[in-house]
């Protein structure tokens, strides 16, 4: 991970915590279902990032080391997590997690591969894997089959920075299964939906890393294009926003 991938959700990771999109709970009782159902498996999440995703295998009761090089979203992750005293927090990355040697069992990133050096990835996981340790990689991807959802990509599109450079969209299948090889990993998508209010969407908007700061001039105009948007699809207050969510798991 360049300084970059870590440094860029700094001044966006309250939104990126209190907004983007959970999971499926289908999806992550498919995770479970592939580990032995013993406390003593151990799990690290890899660019945990607020904890969203963390919070749900922390469930579990299994040690979950919780690596994420940020300190803004750690120390969010820290707050969404305080209940769980199974999980210990680590300033890492994909390339250097601080991990011993041999030390875990199930290794998850959740919306984060796309910004791993993914060769320096496997050899690090490979490194604090026990055994041929499995991997599970998840992104959402939204759907764009809507009227509403059309419009939103063609905003996103229209504002963003750097969207086709850095988003999971860039992020093909065989790309991803590449990472595995010589193994095969098991491929599942899954269906997740949002109802948000504007204030949701707004700050769904702003978590992301590829749209204007706060800061720049042209956040206003952004909102504003994004008001007139809502409205023209919100029903009862809230518009639809529909995710695919994939699932990679298998050894390495």
């Amino acid at each position: 991970m360049s300084s970059d991938s870590i440094n860029r959700f700094s001044d966006r990771a309250e939104n990126y915590d209190r907004f983007r999109p959970g999971y499926p709970p289908g999806l992550v009782d498919f995770i479970r279902e592939r580990i032995p159902s013993r406390e003593d498996v151990v799990i690290a999440e890899i660019a945990a990032g607020t904890g969203i995703f963390t919070e749900l295998l922390a469930r579990w009761g299994n040690p979950v080391y919780v690596v994420e090089p940020n300190a803004d979203m750690r120390q969010l992750a820290l707050r969404r997590l305080a209940a769980f005293k199974n999980c210990t927090f680590i300033e890492g990355t994909a390339e250097s997690t601080g991990l011993p040697d041999g030390s875990v069992d199930l290794i998850v990133s959740a919306q984060a591969f796309h910004w791993f050096d993914a060769a320096k990835a496997k050899a690090e996981f490979k490194r604090i894997g026990h055994g041929n340790p499995l991997v599970a990689i998840v992104w959402n991807l939204r759907n764009t089959d809507s009227a509403f959802e059309s419009g939103y990509e063609s905003l996103i599109r229209r504002y963003s920075v750097d969207y086709l450079k850095v988003s999971q969209r860039k992020m093909k299948t065989a790309d991803v299964s590449a990472f595995y090889a010589p193994m095969k990993p098991e491929y599942r998508v899954f269906k997740y939906v949002d109802f948000l209010t504007f204030e949701q969407l707004r700050g769904r908007t702003l978590s992301y890393s590829y749209m204007p700061d706060q800061s720049s001039p042209l956040t206003q105009e952004v909102l504003a294009s994004l008001r007139v948007l809502f409205e023209a699809h919100q029903r009862d207050g809230k518009v639809r926003l529909s995710y695919k969510s994939r699932l990679f798991i298998g050894n390495i």
